[in-house]
């Protein structure tokens, strides 16, 4: 049976969609993620649960990066400015691999995307509220991760499936 990551980032002070989404995967999800940008207070009670990493907007006392097992999964968590994402991908995937990551999920450029990078799935959520880039959809996303592949939806605010986003992508 598939276990389900939720990620999301970028909410930028929407405080009701972490919760709404928080509140519909609480059940079933193996974990949720939330990759920066909250600009919410760290003492916040919707923060129960989640895995929660600081963004270049975000104060307080949240970790830069979180690394997180799931189902023998390693997944990494970061925001992505530290490690220049903006400016190209190698202190990301030197960060990722030196923390033997299967998953690394980083959020900042608002943008969703999805790609194996040398054996690791690397994965932005995109902004649930302020999106960048060709696809001006608010999106979060859900991993199902299966013991040969991983399938990766990215699902509207309304938790619809962004469909031409969908991936499923081999361990």
């Amino acid at each position: 049976m598939a276990k389900t990551v939720i990620v999301m980032s970028d909410s930028h002070g929407d405080r009701q969609i972490v919760e709404e989404i928080k509140e519909k995967y609480w059940e079933q999800a193996a974990a949720i993620f939330h990759n920066g940008d909250s600009e919410l207070e760290t003492t916040d009670p919707i923060w129960k649960g989640i895995r929660v990493v600081r963004g270049n907007c975000d104060w307080g006392n949240f970790p830069d990066d979180v690394i997180a097992t799931v189902d023998g999964v390693c997944i990494a968590q970061t925001h992505g400015h530290l490690q220049g994402i903006n400016y190209g991908w190698s202190r990301l995937d030197y960060w990722a691999e030196e923390e033997k990551a299967d998953i690394c999920l980083y959020g900042h450029l608002h943008v969703p995307a999805v790609e194996l990078r040398g054996g690791i799935l690397f994965l932005n959520p995109g902004s649930i509220s302020h999106p960048r880039g060709l696809i001006r959809e608010c999106l979060y996303a859900k991993i199902e991760i299966f013991d040969s592949h991983y399938h990766i939806e990215f699902l509207t605010r309304d938790h619809e499936v962004y469909s031409s986003l969908t991936r499923d992508i081999r361990r």
